[in-house]
């Protein structure tokens, strides 16, 4: 600590003197107001009604940009092919055959036959009502297939968001900041001319402005930045406040939560997937129906004939052994990954109760930390203004109450944040 002697002269009342101390009575009189995202004048624009998006209207706006929500339609109709291909009598493609048979390169007597044939391709017994299931099982877990990215997606958003709201908390205390370090250096250095200061506090009050300064400009490119990977990520420029409401006072995971519902879609598809290996044990069978036409000799008369053809395939253990053990496996890697989402949605929804807990604990302390801060600070002013303080002790009281202004808005928006992580915890949508 510094000490600087007092001289007489300079220790006598004058002009500048009173004038400096009304000028620090007016400024630093009233406790600093904490700013907060929704009390600065960009939130406050940013949360105006009907101008200012919703957390939903950025999620919207971001799942539009979204590779799967973009390929959603496509996903669907290839879904709505198969269910027609399964719906069909045939199994597959029709397939045609055309054949010639004659002796013309060896004794050329004149024997000719033509053939022609359709062969149909149809379903194996059992085969097609297997099939149909595994489809309507695959049908029933893509919507909650697309709820889970959604939610995924979700989580982004929120924390985006989140992530802008602590910058632009930090930004406008920086803000402040600077400008609280101005009005201090341009009094003190009126007090330096009055002789009522050492230079050595002039320095020091100007050495904290650019200090100010240049967390400001830190504070800004730091919001900008997050600003820019706002805007890739949902394609909007203005970034909604973090508001959401707090779920119920005791929160449990609903069966309903798209996570489980997803995980269960799974199995039910990887059951539908081992019963149609086990049901569709061969090749699928195929009919041929054929018009051949043919003549002996020269001369004489051609004859057409019908012919009906049924193909049978064998099953053989190297065919449906691997595709038997495969489903299987998937049926065993569905039932584990069930298994751990339900114990994954209940560790997230602990983890997220505790942290709303720590939030609010941490946002009462804040509070209490900012009313002795502002207490200190008065106090530190008054004596300085009076002389029983030296500018480092005053400097000191002013950057406590800055960090405690600080904490406490920091402390806000973790509040809100935790807020929205239990919400994506319990499976809620903004």
């Amino acid at each position: 600590m510094l000490y600087f002697p007092c001289f007489r002269a300079a220790c006598r009342p004058s002009a500048a003197l009173v004038l400096s101390v009304v000028f620090f009575t007016t400024v630093h009189a009233q406790p600093l107001q904490t700013l907060s995202p929704a009390s600065s004048p960009s939130t406050a624009a940013a949360t105006a009604p009907r101008s200012s998006p919703s957390l939903r209207d950025a999620l919207d706006a971001a799942w539009a940009l979204s590779p799967t929500a973009r390929s959603a339609d496509s996903r669907r109709a290839q879904l709505q092919a198969r269910e027609r291909a399964a719906s069909s009598w045939i199994n597959g493609a029709p397939s045609a055959l055309l054949a010639q048979r004659s002796d013309r390169f060896n004794k050329n007597a004149g024997m000719r036959e033509y053939e022609a044939e359709l062969e149909l391709p149809i379903w194996s017994p059992g085969v097609r009502g297997a099939t149909q299931r595994e489809l309507a099982a695959l049908r029933l877990g893509f919507e909650p297939q697309q709820l889970v990215a959604r939610l995924k997606l979700a989580a982004e958003v929120r924390e985006a968001a989140a992530s802008v709201a602590v910058a632009r908390t930090e930004r406008d205390l920086a803000e402040r900041k600077h400008s609280e370090a101005l009005i201090l250096a341009q009094d003190v250095e009126r007090r330096v001319k009055a002789g009522d200061s050492a230079r050595v506090d002039g320095l020091q009050a100007q050495s904290l402005a650019q200090q100010a300064v240049s967390g400001r400009e830190q504070a800004q490119q730091a919001l900008a930045r997050l600003q820019n990977q706002w805007l890739a990520l949902t394609g909007m420029a203005a970034v909604p406040a973090l508001e959401e409401t707090l779920p119920s006072a005791n929160p449990v995971i609903s069966p309903d939560h798209p996570a489980l519902q997803a995980a269960q879609s799974r199995v039910q598809a990887a059951q539908a997937l081992l019963e149609l290996s086990e049901t569709d044990k061969r090749d699928p069978m195929s009919v041929g129906v054929g018009v051949t036409r043919e003549r002996s000799a020269f001369g004489a008369a051609s004859e057409t004939s019908l012919r009906l053809a049924l193909k049978i395939p064998f099953g053989t253990e190297s065919r449906n052994a691997p595709r038997i053990a495969a489903a299987r496996a998937e049926l065993d890697a569905a039932q584990a990954e069930l298994d751990a989402a339900q114990r994954q949605v209940q560790t997230e929804l602990v983890s997220a109760m505790a942290e709303l807990d720590a939030a609010r604990r941490t946002q009462a302390s804040m509070s209490e930390r900012v009313r002795l801060s502002t207490e200190v600070q008065s106090l530190m002013a008054k004596a300085y203004r009076l002389g029983e303080a030296d500018l480092p002790t005053r400097l000191r009281a002013d950057s406590e109450k800055f960090e405690a202004d600080l904490s406490l808005a920091l402390a806000r928006v973790g509040m809100q944040r935790a807020t929205s992580q239990l919400n994506q915890a319990l499976g809620l949508l903004p």
